[in-house]
């Protein structure tokens, strides 16, 4: 084995040594990749609504069935109290009362539905939406009737059950409203809400991990490991490509990790394999420079832990890797392509949604590439005048 190879082997094995490093290696991104996949699947949940029924009669009940077929998932409540609580709360998205002598008001002239709704809610035009739709929906017989008998002039009950009969018929009879989706731009190679959680977490960890990297570096520079090595036949060349190839190497195997879940358990696709393996790369060989650049920065592990932590998830909120930059103002996505991340997170996203191939994210693999070399440069740079120290 060569000397670079060697001292890239003991540099995975010391830093895969320590517990703490398994735990954000391994089971933080894993088990966030699960949190964050769980909590966007499954579509888009019925909203809840607490129905107060002051009415209790069968055209009441036909009004909540109505509820409970739109987007709304209808609970039943005694007092207006618990349900303004639960509104407050954020356990309902409205609350809706039928009056009593809901059904009797449908029959003569008219009726109301009280709506209760959080103003600061953002389900609740959805919500309004629904329950005024339903309303107008259970409205449209009554409604004919009424407008029936005022057309005839009539007013006696055997009319009124005629043109009742009728309406109903004719309502029943309406065709349903259809509502056709199209995709704009390339289907997504896959519906997994999983996908965006591997690449994010993927993003984050491999360079928050790249930089505790950094520690085993000023262990060793402080030990004296580093310069002892320097009297051996191993110059400073394979000792800092072996340092580099050892960081390199942790990324490597974490991305292998996390894809692996995300594929194999979570049924992400990744569009186009040689475009993300490209990509996998280039983020893992960021995540190895900037390790190098803390190891010849920091005096002591302490001082590499306290730098990694706020500028990982710093840089990592930033750059689109915690929420997308598009529900930030304009400035702020300014400001996050000012880090690494937000152009790696674009170009996964192009990947994995789109099926993007090496031409379509050129100027994403560019940005991290020239970070790459100059970042890289500026380690290596300071690392030997570390070791010549």
């Amino acid at each position: 084995m060569s000397p670079a190879l060697a001292i890239a082997a003991l540099e995975i094995r010391r830093f895969l040594s320590e517990r703490i490093t398994l735990f954000t290696t391994l089971v933080m991104p894993a088990a966030l990749m699960l949190i964050i996949g769980t909590a966007f699947s499954g579509g888009t949940p019925a909203l809840p609504v607490g129905l107060l029924d002051d009415d209790d009669t069968p055209a009441s009940a036909r009004f909540a069935e109505r509820l409970e077929d739109s987007i709304l998932t209808v609970r039943a409540y005694d007092d207006p109290d618990d349900v303004a609580r639960d509104i407050r709360l954020g356990f309902l998205a409205a609350g809706v009362q039928l009056p009593a002598g809901f059904a009797d008001g449908l029959e003569g002239d008219g009726t109301e539905v009280v709506m209760t709704l959080d103003q600061t809610s953002t389900d609740g035009a959805a919500v309004a939406a629904a329950i005024s739709a339903t309303a107008a929906e259970f409205g449209r017989a009554p409604t004919a009737v009424r407008v029936g008998l005022a057309a005839l002039g009539r007013s006696d009950p055997e009319a009124e059950a005629v043109l009742a009969e009728v309406a109903g018929d004719v309502v029943d009879a309406l065709p349903p409203v259809t509502v056709e989706a199209t995709t704009v731009g390339t289907e997504p190679p896959t519906g997994s809400a999983f996908a965006s959680a591997m690449y994010t977490q993927l993003t984050l960890f491999i360079f928050l991990n790249g930089m505790l990297a950094g520690i085993p570096l000023v262990e060793s520079r402080r030990l004296g490991v580093a310069r002892r090595m320097l009297s051996t036949p191993t110059g400073v060349g394979p000792q800092l490509l072996g340092v580099g190839l050892g960081r390199w190497g942790l990324g490597l195997i974490q991305s292998a990790i996390l894809v692996g879940l995300g594929v194999g358990v979570f049924g992400v696709g990744i569009g186009h394999w040689p475009t993300a393996l490209v990509l996998v790369l280039l983020w893992c060989a960021i995540g190895a420079v900037v390790g190098m650049l803390l190891g010849a920065l920091g005096r002591t592990e302490d001082q590499v832990v306290a730098w990694s932590v706020p500028l990982g998830i710093g840089m990592a909120m930033l750059g689109g890797a915690m929420w997308p930059l598009s529900v930030v103002p304009p400035f702020m996505r300014v400001i996050g392509h000012l880090t690494p991340h937000a152009w790696a997170i674009e170009a996964w996203d192009a990947v994995v949604n789109d099926g993007a191939r090496l031409p379509d994210i050129a100027l994403d693999l560019g940005v991290l590439l020239a970070v790459t070399l100059v970042i890289g440069g500026l380690s290596i740079t300071l690392l030997r005048r570390s070791l010549a120290r």
